[in-house]
């Protein structure tokens, strides 16, 4: 049985079910506690199902796309396709040789971006079984909480959630995704395991982040490395 069918049959269950009605529960606290809210997008499968609670409830909150440069041909066309999408081309610093529009007169992002362009609160697409540090966060804080630093409410719905949450939600539902993890998918990549964000990303890189990009864009892979020639010493 394929790992997506497996999820379809636990979409079925009580225990994902109870867990939809939590996340679109803490959505509703967070809508009635702010004012001027957006979803942070990145086309990758959990900000898809975070905007799609947000909107089931509030079908005007923008979607903001932190625009990496570096993009999958996929994301592209996911980006084309959504509504209210607010693109921000970010100048943000991933690994040691690699700054996305480095060459650009982009300002570097300050902590309280979202703020001083109005927003006061965000909704996110994190989920605490990523790593120990997003549990920390979210055990300490909860799902919903006032981000000092950043100067805005911060909502995680989907905190609790796994990826088989995820999937769940969006193969039962039949929503759109970023297509490229059917290119993950085909690679044998497990679900646990598939990524899609920005490329050359220092945490991941030893993760096989890149290899992964030279095997099902290879096209695309060599473009970014005639462009910064250190990732091939990560293939």
């Amino acid at each position: 049985m394929s790992e997506r069918v497996a999820v379809l049959l636990y979409a079925r269950m009580p225990e994902h079910r109870y867990k939809v009605a939590q996340a679109e529960r803490i959505v509703r606290e967070m809508l009635a506690r702010v004012q001027a809210p957006y979803a942070a997008y990145s086309t990758g499968k959990d900000s898809q199902v975070v905007l799609d609670l947000v909107r089931h409830a509030a079908p005007d909150v923008p979607a903001i796309y932190g625009d990496d440069e570096w993009k999958l041909p996929e994301t592209d066309a996911m980006l084309d396709s959504t509504l209210n999408l607010v693109r921000i081309p970010m100048r943000v610093r991933h690994a040691e040789w690699f700054t996305a529009h480095e060459d650009s007169d982009l300002p570097d992002p300050t902590p309280t971006w979202a703020a001083n362009m109005g927003y006061d609160g965000c909704f996110l697409g994190l989920r605490m079984d990523e790593n120990a540090k997003r549990r920390l966060l979210v055990r300490a804080r909860g799902a919903t909480f006032y981000n000092e630093r950043r100067r805005i409410w911060t909502c995680c719905p989907i905190a609790a959630w796994s990826v088989r949450d995820v999937w769940a939600y969006l193969l039962s539902r039949r929503l759109p995704y970023n297509a490229a993890y059917d290119v993950l998918e085909r690679l044998g990549i497990p679900l646990a395991q598939q990524r899609i964000g920005p490329f050359a990303v220092e945490r991941v890189l030893g993760c096989g982040q890149l290899a992964i990009l030279k095997r099902g864009w290879p096209d695309l892979f060599n473009r970014f490395a005639a462009a910064h020639p250190e990732a091939r010493a990560y293939v």
